[in-house]
């Protein structure tokens, strides 16, 4: 009996914790996606990838808490710069109103695999802790959890990435004592928005296998039309990260 009735726990709290998996792109179409016709297509081999300059995809739906995988590949003959970004609240403000993980080519550009603008880097919040990378023609595996205050980065199968927001409290500010360029404190964000994949001049990347599991159930509160800085939320006292 006390077996059966633990079994049934933890199966709910299973259920509660993560749902199936949401496939965001499988190669054969934009479905859950609002984009630019004619600037993002799908390549013959099943291949998300911008064409031209122009704005970047958004995710049609508001994301709170989940785990995002997908696979990126970059250029060999020239360099690949772009970005996946989480929890946008305004689509047309996605560089400050959400969190960009940074796609870099890291060779072609000179930079150090802990750089703040590294490939898998929490764009000017959290550098890479080691070194991930593959060689750069190379498909690149990423999973990035957002769950509640916690964000981690996990790339090619190790974590490079782990930040606990509510230790940005204040405007402009990192917790190591580096400096962001955000207009608000980042920790004040809504935790919550859409997921975006960045068209950076048309740089040669390409997506695959994109997918999303949801954690927990919490819901999205807004809309995206709502002004920031009318929606920002308190930040806990900051105490060290673990």
């Amino acid at each position: 009996m006390f077996c059966a009735a633990l079994m049934a726990a933890i199966f709910v709290s299973a259920n509660v914790q993560a749902t199936d998996w949401e496939v965001l792109f499988d190669g054969k179409n934009l479905d859950a996606w609002d984009y630019h016709s004619g600037v993002w297509e799908i390549s013959g081999q099943g291949e998300l990838h911008p064409v031209k300059r122009g704005p970047s995809i958004f995710t049609k739906k508001r994301y709170c808490d989940f785990v995002l995988e997908l696979d990126v590949r970059m250029a060999t003959e020239k360099k690949s710069n772009s970005g996946v970004s989480i929890r946008v609240h305004d689509r047309n403000k996605e560089i400050v109103t959400g969190m960009e993980v940074q796609i870099l080519d890291n060779t072609g550009y000179g930079v150090l695999f802990n750089a703040g603008n590294a490939n898998g880097a929490l764009y000017n919040l959290a550098r890479p802790s080691v070194e991930a990378n593959k060689p750069v023609s190379d498909w690149q595996h990423f999973k990035i959890t957002a769950d509640k205050n916690l964000v981690t980065v996990q790339l090619n199968g190790k974590q490079i990435v782990k930040a606990d927001l509510d230790q940005w409290g204040t405007v402009g500010k990192n917790p190591d004592g580096g400096h962001n360029s955000f207009p608000y404190a980042v920790g004040t964000l809504p935790r919550e928005g859409f997921i975006c994949l960045q068209n950076y001049n048309a740089s040669p990347v390409w997506f695959r296998n994109i997918k999303l599991q949801r954690l927990g159930d919490r819901q999205p509160k807004h809309t995206g039309q709502e002004p920031i800085d009318q929606i920002l939320e308190k930040v806990s006292p900051i105490t060290p990260m673990p």
